[in-house]
């Protein structure tokens, strides 16, 4: 599996890059490992997407995972575990504020979510950014899958109101440093028998040259969805800007 990666790594970049480096400008390929230490579990993202000089973004993301319940295996027996598009506008209201509404599908192998919502960021000084995004998911179940008979909405359509808050710190140099709070309400069980979630995340990343930026982030995130059991989220990866 790693060496699949590699070539899809490759082959992203030799397309996006036969269409010139002025056509890409901004575009950008993103990969990342992830580890979950209490289902030690593997999986992997491919990331890859292009914001036009209007303000226009587009976005799409390939998902793949460790085949069935394997534990502590990474790159062997990977399969895939769904596809993710995005388009977005980002609206620059002054030099510190930016608004940017965005469109999302999300589908994996029994459901597709649509969703859409809206981000804020605010630049508060020259080391730090401010930003806050709401995002309203509709899961649709498979029709096949679906079981009126299990409570909780477990096996029908689901609805998630998530609201997310980063805190970004650039002291300067090659180091940045970034906090994401994730806070989910639901209308099924989702975390301790409950109808809602949560999520933190650090990020560290350093920027390497003015195209590639590898990074690590460190999570907590929850095991299930009927005990308060917490788990670690370990991700690394790298971030390649074209020119």
């Amino acid at each position: 599996m790693k060496n699949k990666i590699c070539v899809m790594t490759m082959a992203a970049t030799a397309v996006l890059s036969s269409f010139g480096s002025a056509a890409f400008a901004d575009g950008y390929i993103n990969y990342r490992h992830q580890y979950l230490d209490d289902s030690r579990l593997h999986s992997d993202r491919l990331l890859i997407g292009k914001r036009l000089e209007n303000g226009l973004g587009f976005h799409g993301e390939l998902k793949y995972k460790t085949a069935g319940s394997r534990k502590d295996v990474a790159f062997d027996n990977t399969v895939g575990s769904g596809h993710e598009l995005v388009i977005d506008y980002r609206h620059a209201l002054s030099p510190k504020w930016t608004l940017t509404p965005f469109l999302r599908l999300d589908s994996v192998e029994e459901s597709m979510t649509y969703s859409g919502g809206l981000r804020v960021d605010h630049r508060l000084n020259e080391q730090f950014n401010l930003a806050g995004r709401y995002r309203y998911e509709a899961r649709k179940l498979d029709r096949d899958k679906v079981d009126e008979t299990i409570p909780d909405r477990a096996r029908q359509d689901q609805h998630i109101n998530r609201f997310d808050g980063w805190l970004t710190y650039m002291p300067g140099g090659n180091w940045t440093y970034e906090y994401n709070f994730v806070y989910m309400k639901t209308d099924y069980v989702r975390f301790d028998n409950e109808k809602y979630d949560y999520e933190n995340n650090f990020a560290f990343k350093y920027r390497w040259d003015k195209n590639w930026q590898p990074f690590f982030e460190i999570g907590d995130v929850k095991v299930n969805s009927t005990d308060d059991e917490r788990q670690l989220r370990l991700r690394v990866g790298v971030h390649y800007k074209f020119d």
